[in-house]
C-alpha cells in the first residue's frame, strides 16, 4: 500500500493503525494464494529443494545484518505513538544514515547522530511545545547509539549521495504524477463526472439485472435475485473502471484518482467507507499485473530476461487472491475487524477462514496439483468449489464441500496409488 495508506488515513479522518489492522487479512489472503500456486506448480514440476546446507542459517544471517532493523523500529515507535507519518519518516531516514554511514573511524560523520540527540533532547525538553515523551526520547536516543556503535561495515559518502539521488528521482516522479492526477480529480470534482459515472455504472447495472434475473430467479437463491445481481455486476463494473483507470500509474496517484471517481458509485451501494477506499486501492493496484498495461510485470520480466507478456499473464494468475478479496469484505466487512458495526469474532472467524481455504483450493486448480496432479474437469471442480468457499455465505461453504468432495476422493485415490507404485 505504501505512502497510499497514509493517504487513506486522512482522507477517512482515522489513525493510520487502523488502516494498517484493516488491511492484515485481506494482504493475508493474497500472499496464501501466492505461496501456494507456488508450492504447487513447484511439486507439479518436480523442482529440486535446498539441502540443510544451503539453507540460510538464521543465527548467521540475524549477525551480520541485525542493525539493518533499527530504522525500522524506530519509524514504527514513531508512528505507533501517534506522531504524523513526516516525523516517522524523518526520523526513519535519519537513522538510516547513521546506521549505514557513521562512525567512529569517520569522525566527521558523527555529526549526524550528534544533531540528531541534540534534536531529540530538544523535543523532550518543555520548550519544543509537542515534543517527545521521556520514553520515547529514551528508545530514539538508545537507537542512536546502538546504531554508530555497531561494527558492521560501513557505506562510503558516494554510496550515500547515490542513495540520496534515487530517493530524489523516485520523489520527483511521483510528484509530478500526483501534480498531473491532482489536475485530474479537480476537473472531475468540478464537472461532477465522479457522481455521473456512479449513476452511470449503477443504471447499467440495473438494466443488466433485470435482464439476467428471470433467467435464474426460478431458483430461489437470494445471491441471484435481481437486487443482488445489481449490487454484484455494478462491483464487477467499478473494479473493471479502477483496473483501466489505473494502467500505468504509481499507486499513491491512482488511488487519489481511483477515489475521487469510484467512491460515489460504491457509496451508492451502501458499501462502508473504510471498505469503499479499500476496494478502490486493492482493484487499481491491480492493473500493476493485469496485461497488457502491466508495469510491474514488464519490469519483472525485465530483470527475469523473461516474454513481457507471458510474465503478465504469470503476474495475473499469481495475484487471483488479491483479485477476489476486495469482494469478500464489500460484501462482509467483518473481515476488516476495525469496523464495530460489522465484527463479530464468530462472523470474523467463518469469513476468514472459509476465504483463505477457498484461495487455497483456487490454487491447486490454477497450478493443477494437490496431492496429485489435476486434470480437466477436477481442475474446474476444486476452482468452482474455491469460489464457493470465498463467498462469504455458509449455504455457499456447504455447497462448496458438494462440488469439491468428487475431486479430494480423486485426489486421495490417486496419492494412495503413486504411494502403492513406490
Amino acid at each position: 500500500m505504501g505512502a497510499a495508506s497514509f493517504l487513506m488515513a486522512e482522507y477517512l479522518e482515522v489513525p493510520y493503525t487502523t488502516i494498517v489492522i484493516a488491511a492484515i487479512v485481506p494482504a493475508l489472503m493474497h500472499y496464501i494464494g501466492v505461496m501456494s500456486i507456488v508450492h504447487f506448480t513447484a511439486k507439479k514440476l518436480n523442482l529440486p529443494t535446498y539441502t540443510k546446507e544451503e539453507l540460510p542459517k538464521i543465527v548467521q544471517v540475524w549477525r551480520e545484518g541485525w542493525f539493518t532493523i533499527i530504522p525500522l523500529i524506530a519509524l514504527l515507535v514513531v508512528l505507533f505513538s501517534g506522531y504524523s507519518p513526516n516525523m516517522a519518516a524523518f526520523v526513519g531516514l535519519i537513522l538510516c544514515v547513521i546506521v549505514g554511514f557513521c562512525a567512529f573511524d569517520k569522525p566527521a560523520s558523527l555529526i549526524i547522530p550528534l544533531a540528531f540527540l541534540g534534536y531529540i533532547f530538544w523535543k523532550a525538553s518543555p520548550y519544543s511545545g509537542e515534543g517527545y515523551s521521556p520514553g520515547m526520547a529514551g528508545v530514539l536516543a538508545g537507537l542512536t547509539i546502538l546504531g554508530t556503535l555497531h561494527r558492521n561495515t560501513r557505506q562510503s559518502f558516494g554510496d550515500l549521495f547515490d542513495s540520496f539521488h534515487v530517493g530524489v528521482q523516485y520523489a520527483l516522479a511521483v510528484g509530478a504524477a500526483s501534480a498531473a492526477v491532482g489536475i485530474v480529480v479537480g476537473v472531475i470534482n468540478t464537472t461532477g463526472v465522479g457522481f455521473r459515472l456512479g449513476f452511470m455504472v449503477t443504471g447499467g447495472a440495473a438494466d443488466i439485472a433485470a435482464s439476467v434475473a428471470p433467467l435464474v430467479e426460478w431458483s430461489n437463491i437470494d445471491a441471484f435475485s435481481q437486487p443482488a445481481l445489481q449490487q454484484f455486476i455494478s462491483l464487477v463494473l467499478i473494479a473493471m473502471a479502477c483496473i483501466l483507470m489505473g494502467a500505468g500509474l504509481p499507486t499513491t496517484a491512482l488511488y487519489i484518482m481511483l477515489v475521487a471517481v469510484a467512491t460515489p458509485a460504491l457509496s451508492q451501494l451502501g458499501v462502508p467507507p473504510l471498505a469503499t477506499h479499500m476496494f478502490v486501492l486493492y482493484y487499481g493496484v491491480i492493473s500493476e499485473i493485469t496485461p497488457p498495461v502491466c508495469a510491474s510485470a514488464y519490469a519483472a520480466a525485465g530483470i527475469a530476461g523473461s516474454n513481457p507478456f507471458r510474465t503478465g499473464l504469470s503476474a495475473f494468475t499469481l495475484g487471483l487472491g488479491k483479485l477476489m478479496v476486495p469482494m469478500v469484505f464489500v460484501y462482509a466487512p467483518t473481515m476488516l475487524i476495525v469496523l464495530p458495526e460489522y465484527f463479530t469474532l464468530t462472523s470474523f472467524l467463518q469469513v476468514t477462514v472459509t476465504c483463505a481455504l477457498g484461495v487455497f483450493a483456487i490454487a491447486t486448480a490454477v497450478s493443477g496439483y494437490f496431492l496429485a496432479p489435476l486434470s480437466g474437469a477436477w481442475r474446474a471442480l476444486m476452482a468452482l468449489g474455491g469460489l464457493f468457499l470465498v463467498a462469504p455465505s455458509l449455504n455457499s461453504d456447504l455447497l462448496a464441500l458438494v462440488v469439491m468432495s468428487p475431486a479430494l476422493m480423486q485426489q486421495l485415490s490417486r496419492q494412495k496409488r503413486s504411494k502403492a507404485v513406490i
